[in-house]
């Protein structure tokens, strides 16, 4: 499923940046510097051509493209964990209770 549409789901509308940082924190998902206050980037593993996999997170609930790069950091570990998106949105949820 494309972002874009990914985006509309109230699944994706209801998560927080602060979960999905503490999701990928949990698994491992090392933080990267980037040279914008705006962004978060995490790294994890390498693709098929040997680069790092990332993960771009803004770094505030309240940006105007926030839905979509939540819902492209989803549908990115529902590829990579070979889960459906609501899987992967329940996994954040429950990471974020734990924390």
């Amino acid at each position: 499923m494309t972002p874009e549409v990914l985006s509309s789901y109230p699944q994706i509308q209801e998560l927080h940046v602060a979960e999905v940082v503490s999701y990928l924190q949990h698994n491992h998902w090392m933080s990267v510097s980037h040279p914008s206050p705006r962004l978060l980037v995490f790294e994890k593993g390498v693709d098929d051509r040997g680069k790092p996999i990332q993960i771009v997170l803004p770094s505030k609930d309240d940006y105007e493209d926030t839905p979509y790069l939540l819902a492209k950091a989803v549908n990115l570990l529902s590829v990579l964990e070979s889960l459906p998106f609501q899987e992967v949105v329940k996994a954040i949820d429950s990471s974020a209770h734990i924390s």
